[in-house]
């Protein structure tokens, strides 16, 4: 008899949530169970079972410095690092994701990117092959690359094209992008004696201080910030030229995430953008938006 009226229950319940549209846990392994803990299974939608199982979102970002590299170069960690991986953590943090931080190179960092085997970058500036394997979510910052040069050697550079005039060559980041006519010179094999390569912006910096370089493409910015960090460096080396002016981007690797949770960080990151808790950070590290 109870079985029978647990079965006629059973019916009753699926009849009617079916109609709101709800699936619900099946009966069958409970049949037999008492009544109050059938009705407390009832209260488990198949949707929360669902999402319960959904992978967690665990990231993986890169950035330019680790602490062993720039000790390596005999040099003091940069602020901008810990003002990247604060942001960063912002934006993980709002998107209900975990966040773990590595430190290598940049040309190799875009590599991994592309396999997958990373998920985050910063400072990414817009390419249309970076587009293939880079989704970009968001702008984060308003870069200004300058050319930086021995103060013996400002009158000898007009324009970019000028720097084959020089003496010796100027430091770049390998794989960076510094605009079109950067571009287009770096293929050109006149060019190829005055471009030194450099994997970190932290070596890069060790080529200007062991005077292996005249000079050096950087962000204004982080110009201003090596000038206030090594002031016998900027009594020697000095802004020359502006030679592009555009956003980067926070990206996401296109293989290792799918496009609900690109979406999802996306999303995230304009709710953050502009806010009081983004520019606190700004602030705290004399940054700004612009």
């Amino acid at each position: 008899m109870v079985k029978v009226l647990l079965r006629r229950l059973q019916i009753a319940w699926s009849i009617g949530l079916r109609s709101i549209g709800l699936q619900f846990i099946s009966f069958q392994s409970i049949s037999l169970a008492p009544c109050g803990v059938m009705f407390v299974m009832l209260a488990f939608p198949v949707q929360a079972v669902n999402r319960a199982a959904e992978p967690a979102c665990n990231l993986v970002a890169h950035l330019n410095e680790n602490k062993e590299t720039v000790a390596k170069e005999g040099l003091s960690m940069p602020r901008w690092y810990e003002l990247h991986h604060r942001l960063l953590r912002l934006l993980t943090d709002e998107a209900g994701c975990s966040l773990e931080v590595i430190g290598s190179p940049w040309s190799r960092s875009l590599t991994l990117l592309q396999q997958g085997k990373i998920d985050l970058m910063l400072t990414m500036s817009y390419t249309e092959e970076r587009n293939q394997y880079a989704d970009f979510i968001g702008i984060h910052y308003m870069e200004e690359s300058v050319l930086v040069l021995h103060k013996d050697h400002l009158a000898t550079v007009k324009q970019l094209a000028d720097i084959k005039l020089l003496p010796g060559p100027i430091g770049v980041l390998r794989d960076a992008f510094y605009g079109a006519a950067f571009e287009q010179m770096k293929t050109e094999a006149a060019y190829q004696p005055f471009l030194q390569y450099a994997n970190s912006l932290t070596q890069k910096l060790n080529m200007l201080q062991r005077h292996r370089v005249l000079g050096m493409i950087e962000d204004k910015t982080q110009f201003l910030e090596w000038s206030r960090a090594y002031p016998e460096l900027a009594a020697t080396y000095q802004f020359s030229l502006t030679l592009h002016r555009a956003p980067v981007y926070i990206v996401a690797s296109r293989s290792s995430l799918t496009p609900a949770r690109r979406q999802r960080l996306q999303q995230a990151w304009q709710r953050v953008y502009g806010k009081p808790a983004h520019l606190a950070i700004l602030a705290e590290f004399g940054w700004s938006l612009q």
